[in-house]
């Protein structure tokens, strides 16, 4: 043998299969799970009704949160913007954003121009 070949290893005897083995039938594979369809809604009309449908709801809670500053100042009246964000749990912009829409619609005033000294009250 020369010096740099490798040494190919022999490879093991299968032995014969058991009597046992040999009566058993041959595990049953369960069979594949047929692929499901993939439903491809309509575009166009599709979309539109459902970015309508979102709208409406986003546009009604916005309008129940409106209705409940309205209600608070009328039995407060008078309110602030960090009451408004404490009653709606929104941010300070959000609750800035509820004031100027309710005061662009002429149901409110603002009385003071920036800061803590700015509160909010019901029009005459």
């Amino acid at each position: 043998m020369a010096g740099n070949e490798p040494i190919v290893p022999k490879p093991d005897p299968i032995p014969p299969p058991s009597a046992a083995a040999q009566a058993q039938p041959p595990a049953v594979l369960p069979s594949p799970i047929p692929p499901t369809p993939i439903i491809i809604p309509p575009t166009g009309n599709f979309i539109r009704n459902l970015l309508a449908k979102a709208s409406a709801k986003i546009q009604s809670k916005k309008k129940a949160k409106l209705e409940k500053i309205m209600a608070a100042l009328n039995t407060k009246n008078k309110i602030t913007n960090n009451e408004v964000e404490k009653l709606l749990h929104v941010s300070d912009a959000t609750a800035e954003r509820y004031l100027s829409t309710l005061v662009k619609e002429g149901k409110i005033i603002q009385v003071g121009k920036q800061g803590k000294g700015v509160l909010y009250i019901k029009t005459p």
